[in-house]
């Protein structure tokens, strides 16, 4: 019988921060409610029972690939032709990442040493951080937890990927991996995040795909646009490198993914959304300590006027039930059955493609001048930040909760680490599943987040 994650006695362990926990376990179904109850430590958890595949590198189809867990040699973030990548590890069953966040929860965010080169581009931290230096830093991260989707323990697969890439280089023609070539001015603030939820059999493949080729194909396109960083020309190149990784991707068999991801380039960010995984953009007023969400990306579902009329016209057929998520309906080519995609856009799931699923995204434009104009006073303390999440997360926590939880984090001077704040809206996602469920299901989890803006008087 399987012991679900938050079913094991072996796993409660008693300490001073179990009156909080418990309210946060039995009582938080979003992150507002657990900032309600003040369940800052997360010293307490409901047990998850060993899995054979600990990390999301080992759930990975092509393990020595994918870059986040593989590489053992160093606690530091990728450097590649694209800037410098830190990818997801799995908050409970990579045993070192567990450890290091149970340690890290002692500590205050600015308790930890972070020297940082002359560029602001490259740092190295104490070993209080240790591991983690491969998933984020004090104001990005990203974090993840496997899911269980019924049958064994060592079967589960974890589909979701997730990327912070900082600074996120256009036009670096230097070498591989030379760190030192990160200057150019317009990179300097670039940065690019994003989630991608994979789906079905193989979703997997396709997700661990994108994560790894979107950043490259996106960077090659925006080099090539005249003049530099057109909005409208950036517009379309974030378009096309999603149509053009539904064409590429890994998707003869089976399996697709969402893609949702935030990309910086001057004063302007563009979202980008296909499928039900979503981005939002966060201020955050230093003197006043509000946290606003000032836009959210759009779940793309079935029963949406335009997306089902696209999808009939299609000659594809949409399922509203009177509870749960509407779906594209479609015969499966592996085992014949009829089958329900719950989006309307993605990329891959070839099949429904064929029935008006596309993987065209919605993209939206944010001029950052014009929000700090908007919620600025007297003086600026206007900071900015971004996030992206598989909907394992977003479903049982909500955007503004989710929002106060990391700018605590994130900007207030008795802050947790990010790592911590990550953690914990992990959990508390996994304790809504666990509520709702009752330890049959559990989505995979994913989230990304990344400073956008801090006001120069606040740096």
């Amino acid at each position: 019988m399987f012991s679900s994650i938050f079913r094991s006695p072996a796993f409660r362990r008693s300490t001073a921060a179990s009156t909080s926990i418990a309210g946060l376990l039995t009582v938080a179904v979003s992150a507002n409610a657990w900032v309600a109850n003040n369940a800052v430590s997360v010293s307490v958890r409901r047990a998850i029972a060993p899995a054979t595949r600990t990390t999301l590198a080992e759930a990975a189809p092509s393990r020595a690939s994918f870059s986040s867990s593989a590489n053992n040699n160093k606690d530091d973030a990728e450097y590649s032709s694209v800037g410098r990548a830190f990818y997801p590890q799995d908050v409970y069953y990579d045993s070192k990442v567990k450890e290091t966040l149970e340690k890290l929860r002692t500590v205050k965010r600015d308790d930890i040493v972070v020297d940082v080169d002359a560029h602001n581009n490259t740092a190295t931290t104490n070993n209080t951080t240790g591991i983690l230096g491969r998933s984020g830093r004090k104001l990005m991260g990203t974090l993840t937890l496997i899911g269980y989707k019924g049958g064994s323990l060592d079967s589960q697969i974890n589909q979701d990927r997730a990327v912070v890439v900082s600074p996120f280089w256009v036009g670096n023609e230097e070498k591989e991996n030379d760190v030192n070539k990160m200057d150019v001015e317009r990179n300097i603030t670039s940065k690019l995040i994003g989630c991608f939820d994979g789906h079905a059999r193989l979703g997997e493949v396709v997700s661990d795909y994108v994560v790894k080729e979107l950043p490259k194909l996106l960077a090659s396109k925006l080099e090539k646009i005249e003049p530099k960083d057109h909005p409208e020309q950036v517009t379309k190149a974030i378009s096309e490198t999603f149509v053009e990784m539904d064409k590429t991707a890994p998707a003869e068999v089976s399996g697709g993914c969402t893609a949702t991801i935030i990309l910086q380039r001057g004063s302007k960010l563009y979202v980008a959304n296909a499928g039900d995984s979503r981005s939002f953009v966060v201020v955050y007023r230093a003197k006043k300590k509000t946290a606003n969400v000032i836009y959210i990306s759009r779940e793309d579902k079935p029963n949406l006027p335009d997306e089902r009329e696209r999808v009939e016209k299609a000659g594809g057929q949409v399922l509203v039930p009177l509870y749960g998520t509407s779906r594209v309906l479609y015969t499966d080519p592996e085992s014949g059955l009829t089958s329900g995609l719950a989006m309307s856009r993605s990329i891959g799931d070839w099949e429904v493609g064929k029935l008006g699923v596309i993987p065209d995204p919605i993209v939206d434009i944010i001029d950052i001048d014009q929000v700090v104009k908007d919620h600025s006073e007297s003086d600026d303390d206007v900071c900015i930040f971004a996030v992206s999440a598989t909907d394992g997360l977003m479903d049982y926590t909500t955007p503004e909760g989710i929002a106060k939880v990391l700018a605590t984090s994130m900007y207030e001077k008795d802050g947790s680490h990010l790592m911590t704040a990550l953690e914990q809206l992990i959990y508390v996602a996994a304790s809504g599943w666990e509520r709702s469920k009752r330890g049959t299901y559990r989505d995979d989890i994913a989230i990304s987040v990344s400073e956008i803006r801090i006001p120069p008087n606040l740096q």
